[in-house]
């Protein structure tokens, strides 16, 4: 990109260059045609024409419009170099949220595994403070949200569970009996909470019917 950056100043140089030369050999035989017309007999032979090396006449016109059509093909070129970079750019910042989005989908899946609450989905600065002032608390992920999350991070071979055959996500709580066909369940499913939570051994209700317990 320097490369062409350099390139088409100089080519910019030499097209202004060109062009005020342009001007004034027009200028100059404008002036030239009207002294002509005053005077008959006029020896001036007119304006001097640029030369290049060995003296040949150089076609300002000609100069011009070649070094237009280059700077022409630099700015294409540019351009094409700059779209593949913002492209570049681009597929790897949505890599990256697509892993953050995966990490954050994985924390919530272990942190429901440890039974750890769920996480708190702060907002904007703004946000925050208007809920302080107003009173309000952080938005709580819901079972949804958690469910959402916790597909997007799981392969197809992920395991399922509880009654409702989904995977891994938020509160979950397993039986304690060895032989559960079922082992893991989510809090929401068996109509468990936070507040509820059991201190001390919990049974589905299909194995506390098998172990004749209310």
């Amino acid at each position: 990109m320097r490369e062409l950056d350099e390139r088409a100043h100089g080519l910019q140089v030499q097209l202004e260059a060109d062009c005020q030369q342009q001007l004034r050999l027009a200028a100059e035989q404008q002036q030239h045609g009207n002294k002509r017309a005053k005077a008959t007999g006029d020896m001036d032979s007119g304006p001097t024409l640029p030369t290049q090396p060995g003296n040949e006449p150089v076609d300002l016109d000609q100069r011009i419009e070649d070094t237009t059509a280059e700077l022409l093909k630099l700015s294409a070129e540019k351009t094409n170099a700059a779209q593949q970079i913002y492209d570049y750019v681009d597929q790897h910042i949505r890599k990256l949220d697509k892993d953050l989005k995966t990490f954050d989908a994985e924390i919530a899946v272990e942190r429901s595994k440890l039974g750890l609450p769920p996480i708190e989905v702060a907002g904007t600065d703004a946000e925050a403070k208007r809920s302080r002032k107003d009173g309000g608390t952080p938005h709580v992920m819901t079972s949804e949200e958690l469910y959402q999350a916790a597909l997007a991070a799981a392969d197809a071979s992920e395991p399922t569970y509880c009654y409702c055959k989904r995977i891994s996500f938020g509160e979950m709580i397993a039986c304690e009996h060895p032989e559960c066909l079922i082992e893991w369940f989510h809090f929401e499913c068996v109509g468990l909470t936070a507040e509820n939570r059991p201190k001390g051994k919990w049974y589905c209700k299909e194995c506390r019917k098998l172990m004749g317990k209310k």
